[in-house]
């Protein structure tokens, strides 16, 4: 079925030409159809996509100093503020450290990164990530006796969130889960602890988007969330030190 709205519209949202027999409707997620694109033939094929979010720009896009251009949407609640940054992280570090029992012995430094500084980091790193390094929105480093989170400058605040909690959960299972090695769970993992931070902190919507990703951190955030289901945050965080997240995961709660 065709949205009331889609079947009302006469013009491009982007360019402004009038519509022809066919629109196209650009939205984050189902749930965000009021606020869709509908876009002519021409935009949704060559407009300028968000670097954050993908959706197509129009000349209203926002330069950010590195270069990146992200939407309208996305630079609402960017965080690009060195001090609101810091201010956030140890907001969401306090959460999931007294909220879900996921302290550290070694703290960790915090920095705000630009796109290049990331990838340079990205680079140096000993461990690869496992989605490509172009997309990676955050980062947990060891060097030497130095613990570092870094964060890209200029993502929403919910992804701010998500992003660190996912860094900081990565932390954790460094210092407690040595035999996690399934990077469908350890990822699954860090996309859990994001997913009940976000729900938290109130940012529902993006907690929902995370269910419906697809790939690794989907099908690992949703297997830990059956497991929470089964036996509870305490139960997860027992079976993540045992290095037992998994198939015949239960037989190693309570052991």
């Amino acid at each position: 079925m065709v949205p009331g709205f889609v079947r009302r519209a006469r013009y491009c949202h982007l360019c402004g030409r009038r519509l022809g027999s066919r629109a196209w409707v650009h939205a984050p997620d189902e749930d965000s159809l009021a606020q869709a694109l509908i876009l002519c033939r021409n935009c949704h094929q060559r407009a300028p996509r968000c670097d954050v979010c993908g959706m197509p720009m129009g000349a209203n896009a926002v330069l950010l100093p590195d270069g990146r251009r992200i939407c309208p949407a996305c630079a609402r609640t960017a965080v690009t503020d060195p001090r609101a940054a810091q201010d956030l992280f140890a907001r969401t570090a306090a959460f999931v450290s007294g909220q879900l029992g996921l302290s550290l012995r070694v703290g960790t430094d915090f920095t705000l990164v630009d796109a290049q500084h990331l990838r340079r980091l990205v680079a140096e790193s000993p461990t690869r990530p496992v989605e490509d390094p172009d997309r990676v929105v955050g980062l947990f480093l060891r060097k030497g006796r130095r613990r570092l989170m870094a964060i890209l400058s200029g993502l929403p605040q919910a992804l701010f969130i998500q992003t660190v909690a996912h860094e900081w959960a990565h932390a954790w299972h460094g210092e407690n889960c040595p035999l996690l090695e399934d990077p469908m769970m350890r990822e699954g993992f860090a996309e859990w602890v994001a997913y009940r931070t976000l729900l938290a902190l109130g940012a529902a919507r993006q907690a929902a988007r995370m269910l419906n990703r697809d790939g690794l951190y989907g099908e690992g955030l949703r297997r830990v969330l059956r497991l929470e289901e089964q036996y509870g945050i305490r139960g997860v965080l027992h079976l993540c030190m045992r290095g037992a997240l998994g198939e015949g995961a239960g037989k190693q709660v309570g052991k």
